[in-house]
């Protein structure tokens, strides 16, 4: 008897299963999303003496694309991954080098932003260069992204100790 309802239930139940199955319907591609920030076009704000909460209070500084006779830094557009990768050369410090007998051992002791430490080979990538050459007191990086200047400089050679006044 047992055996006889649950047969008469699964046939119920299995054809409207199907049929309901049939009529979902298929889903649409996701939209583009909006801007954190965007607001309706059709939006209009009446102040009665507050602020606009889309508006941000705190302006950005306006910097000027050239400082006092340098030329203007290129940005690069690589991704920012994680570890050495992710650090430009104008972030990067030489902490110290680490030398050995085999020239390619030899290691370069990078500091980064947030108190991080890296170390590099020759032949090692940054964001926006590659360590070209690692001596005692020097570590030289070709830079592999274009710079806004042509005259600019293809190569860096950054000291592991600079001397006051010299360009870190």
């Amino acid at each position: 008897m047992c055996k006889k309802i649950f047969i008469l239930i699964a046939l119920f139940i299995l054809p409207l299963s199907s049929m309901a199955f049939a009529q979902a319907q298929p889903q649409k591609p996701p939209e583009e999303p909006l801007p954190v920030l965007a607001v309706p076009k059709d939006y209009r704000y009446t102040s009665r003496g507050r602020r606009d909460p889309f508006v941000n209070p705190i302006p950005k500084p306006v910097t000027p694309p050239g400082v006092a006779g340098r030329p203007p830094v290129a940005v690069p557009t690589c991704p920012q991954p994680q570890g050495l990768k992710g650090i430009m050369l104008s972030q990067a410090a030489i902490a110290g080098v680490v030398t050995a007998r085999d020239p390619s051992m030899t290691i370069v002791i990078i500091r980064a932003p947030g108190g991080k430490t890296y170390f590099a080979r020759v032949g090692d990538a940054l964001c926006d260069a590659v360590v070209k050459t690692i001596k005692l007191d020097a570590v030289a990086f070709v830079l592999t992204v274009p710079p806004i200047d042509p005259k600019a400089p293809r190569e860096i050679e950054r000291k592991v100790r600079p001397t006051p006044g010299e360009q870190k």
